[in-house]
C-alpha cells in the first residue's frame, strides 16, 4: 500500500511536469505563427547585417585570391 502511494506521487508529478512542458511547447508555437511586421522587420535587418558583416567580406576576400592566382598565370579578366 506504501508504495503504491508513492508511485501514484510519482506519478502525478510526472503528469504535473509534462502538461508544464505542453504548455511551454503550445506557447513557443504561438509565438511562432504570431510573426507581426515589427519580428519580420527585426529578421530582415538581422539578416542584411549578416550579409554585409560575414558574407560580403568572404566574397571580397575568394574574389580576391582568385584574381592574384589568375594573375600568377597570366590571366586576364578585364
Amino acid at each position: 500500500m506504501d508504495q503504491d502511494k508513492k508511485v501514484i506521487q510519482e506519478l502525478q508529478q510526472l503528469n504535473q511536469k509534462v502538461s508544464h512542458l505542453e504548455d511551454l511547447l503550445t506557447q513557443q508555437q504561438n509565438k511562432k505563427e504570431k510573426a507581426g511586421p515589427f519580428r519580420i522587420f527585426l529578421d530582415a535587418a538581422g539578416s542584411l547585417l549578416f550579409g554585409l558583416v560575414v558574407v560580403g567580406p568572404v566574397i571580397v576576400i575568394v574574389v580576391g585570391a582568385l584574381m592574384v592566382a589568375a594573375s600568377w598565370l597570366g590571366m586576364e579578366f578585364f
